[in-house]
């Protein structure tokens, strides 16, 4: 056992000496650990679920609840919905409940299977299937295609629902799927949520947000769309302000944030319930992470207090809570040439105005972290804070930088749900980034 105290191993961690193994022998550790799923392996190994399901598979991300369940994406060759699927396994006394939606699939012609490797793992059971056999968003799928592709215009698909010309932009297993579809004139991208409520709070913000002048897409969905979890834009833009270098609409941006910022919260400003929120959200990234890579209690426990006391405190130094977009990032500003539009509500909250700031400057320096200096952020970041203060907002650098390691902490597990070739590595860089910026 090391003698070292806690402030010297903590600086040796920093400086690199930390655990990182990599994805294949921490994906077989994570397995071992964890008996009480017993197809896990199956679900972390490419090459495992390509034998298991008879074809060659890709896993693209992962949803994993600690001696419980294990969720994945995966994509075959080719393009469109068919392309994807998912599959998932759980604790041997929970299989009887992926059998029984196997059976209902079976029955009524759908494509959900369920899978045994062989005699040598009796207790490994895998139930995958198809996007449109996905069982939380499964209805609203079918109201989609029954009934809400002619109420926003789209044209019918070619085939099964969810073939070509419908693309799939991004699928999140058992909470929503995001498709673009053609129409007569501009592709429509909808969005279909399993939580009707989710689609109905987004349509009223979005009237709300135009109403104030905020550059947002119009929105599509009628109510009975929204009952159904179901939102929708028209295409727009040349692609994302994280797509190259383009500093007016970085600048703008800014000035649509403080704008944002700068809408009455009403009574949803709640500060107690804000910071047990945030309290919340350390304390899962810190069980996930320290699950994922035990190596890294010591500085994963540092950074929760230290994250803890900086954004989560009350005091002089955290502002009036306003309302933030909750998940601000340059991907969520779409850009044609200096024009934007800011998307994506779906987390909007009441919080900290510097919440937002520091979001945009994590993921900046997530997207490139060889460019990462003393603060937070880089060229983007600092024009985004320009047009913010120039529009009225106020923000100090030392809450950029705290909030950009909430940011950064939250974003940790991140390498491993989404497969990156390292991702012990990855989350190395994420926690050794997040206690730079709050020492």
């Amino acid at each position: 056992m090391s003698t070292a105290p806690q402030g010297e191993q903590l600086q040796g961690w920093l400086q690199g000496e930390g655990l990182q193994p990599q994805r294949r022998e921490a994906d077989r550790a994570l397995a071992a650990r964890d008996p009480r799923i017993p197809g896990l392996n199956w679900l972390l190994d490419d090459e495992l679920l390509s034998e298991l399901l008879g074809e060659s598979v890709r896993i693209t991300r992962t949803r994993y609840k600690p001696h419980s369940s294990a969720l994945v994406v995966f994509r075959r060759a080719g393009n469109g919905a068919g392309s994807y699927g998912w599959a998932s396994t759980t604790a041997p006394e929970h299989v009887g409940k992926l059998q029984r939606r196997a059976d209902s699939s079976q029955q009524r012609g759908g494509g959900i299977r369920l899978i045994q490797p062989d005699h040598l793992h009796p207790d490994v059971a895998v139930a995958a299937g198809p996007i449109e056999e996905d069982w939380p968003l499964r209805p609203n799928l079918r109201w989609l295609r029954d009934h809400g592709l002619q109420r926003l215009g789209a044209l019918p698909a070619a085939g099964r629902f969810l073939d070509p010309p419908l693309s799939v932009l991004r699928y999140n297993p058992e909470r929503r799927l995001v498709a673009r579809v053609p129409t007569q004139t501009v592709p429509v991208v909808i969005k279909t949520a399993v939580q009707a409520d989710e689609a109905a709070a987004g349509l009223r913000l979005r009237q709300r947000l135009q109403s104030h002048g905020i550059p947002v897409l119009p929105e599509l969905a009628d109510p009975e769309c929204a009952a159904h979890g179901i939102s929708a834009s028209p295409g727009w833009g040349q692609g994302d302000l994280g797509g190259g270098g383009n500093d007016p609409a970085a600048y703008r941006a800014g000035q649509a944030l403080a704008a944002i910022h700068g809408i009455d919260a009403g009574a949803g400003a709640d500060p107690m319930a804000d910071r047990e929120d945030l309290a919340r959200q350390l304390a899962a990234t810190r069980s996930m992470i320290t699950c994922l890579l035990p190596g890294l209690q010591a500085p994963v426990d540092a950074l929760t207090g230290r994250l803890l006391a900086a954004v989560g405190a009350a005091g002089p130094q955290r502002q009036q809570p306003v309302l933030v977009h909750g998940d601000f990032s340059a991907d969520q500003v779409l850009v044609d040439g200096p024009a934007i539009r800011i998307i994506d509500f779906d987390r909007v909250t009441t919080s900290d105005p510097a919440r937002d700031l520091g979001s945009f400057a994590a993921v900046e320096d997530i997207a490139d972290p060889a460019g990462a200096g003393p603060v937070a952020g880089g060229r983007k970041t600092a024009l985004l804070i320009d047009g913010y203060r120039e529009a009225g907002g106020h923000v100090t650098q030392a809450r950029v930088d705290s909030w950009a390691a909430f940011r950064l902490f939250l974003n940790s597990v991140d390498p491993f749900r989404n497969r990156a070739s390292d991702w012990p590595a990855d989350t190395n860089w994420h926690i050794r980034r997040a206690l730079e910026l709050i020492a």
